[in-house]
């Protein structure tokens, strides 16, 4: 079998890459999203980024993680809130312009099922992959398979209400844990903080730029020791803990897995609260046997996993 190519989209990156059937990445591509530019703008960055990684190759489908709810069969984007995305065909944009299969998941799924073949969650017959990035997401993979409900919509962990009197989510709900946990969630909160007249370590570490002030400047001011930046990691943190004791008492699964750009970036600053947090609230018997272990693939989980996918469907066609 030939290569395929994958795509991890995000709300802040596009990752592209050629990967070959034993995990392998030829070619990788990392381009901005640019989400102002809209669908068509976004769809050709795609396909940019495809270009420069398939020049010379030959690829036999694609696959690509999208940060969004998915139609069941149709594979069509129903909502992509941090993409401002609504009900979108980027599957048939990109079949149209590739002449290539082309089979859209949810990207937190298709991070479980990276980490699952080939990062932390190897030899783990369950775990849930949470992601920690521009939003919250999550993927369960569930006696060795992805499980993704019966409408396609489970693991949505971010929109799991952790404070019923929290922040609106970028949903329209209230207290969500993408409202509290997530990047936006902690930029917001960091940003809040100095425009009360605090957190002056991190508008330094910005050049005075308010607007600058994001969760990487959080966790740069965190890791010179500013008790400001820990306080809001911890925070989110604690928030990330409550909602992984509920779906441990759920699920008792074998391991979480947390990833993301954000979780990567700071480490153990929001890791560890997350981890006390979840054991002062999962049931007693199950504290022993909790697992929560970082990712092992550094921000590659979502693209090898949208090529694992692609050459599971490609698998399908082949055996039909």
């Amino acid at each position: 079998m030939s290569s395929v190519l994958a795509v991890d989209l995000g709300g802040t990156k596009i990752r592209s890459a050629l990967v070959t059937p034993g995990g392998e990445i030829v070619a990788e591509d990392v381009r901005l999203t640019e989400v102002w530019l809209g669908f068509k703008g976004v769809a050709d960055r795609i396909l940019a980024g495809m270009e420069v990684v398939s020049a010379g190759r030959d690829a036999c489908g694609v696959g690509v993680a999208v940060p969004a709810y998915l139609e069941p069969g149709t594979e069509r984007i129903l909502f992509a809130p941090n993409l401002k995305w609504r009900n979108v065909d980027l599957k048939r944009e990109l079949e149209d312009a590739l002449g290539l299969p082309v089979w859209l998941e949810n990207d937190a799924n298709l991070a479980a099922l990276g980490e699952h073949r080939y990062g932390a969650g190897r030899g783990f017959k369950d775990l849930v992959y949470i992601t920690v990035s521009t939003g919250v997401g999550s993927g369960l993979v569930l006696g060795g398979r992805l499980y993704t409900g019966t409408y396609g919509g489970a693991g949505e962990f971010g929109h799991m209400v952790v404070d019923p009197e929290g922040p609106t989510c970028s949903c329209g709900n209230r207290g969500c844990l993408e409202g509290v946990a997530s990047g936006c969630a902690i930029k917001r909160k960091a940003q809040e903080l100095i425009k009360s007249g605090s957190g002056r370590r991190m508008l330094e570490l910005a050049g005075g730029d308010l607007s600058a002030v994001d969760s990487r400047i959080v966790g740069l001011a965190a890791r010179e020791g500013d008790p400001e930046a820990r306080a809001i990691l911890a925070t989110a943190g604690r928030y990330l803990g409550i909602a992984i004791a509920s779906v441990a008492n759920l699920l008792n699964p074998a391991v979480f897995i947390v990833g993301g750009g954000v979780a990567r970036g700071v480490g153990d600053y929001l890791l560890k609260p997350a981890v006390e947090e979840a054991y002062h609230h999962i049931y007693p018997p199950y504290r022993g046997s909790l697992k929560i272990l970082p990712a092992a693939l550094e921000g590659k989980e979502g693209v090898l996993g949208a090529a694992v996918f692609a050459l599971e469907r490609l698998a399908d066609r082949g055996n039909n």
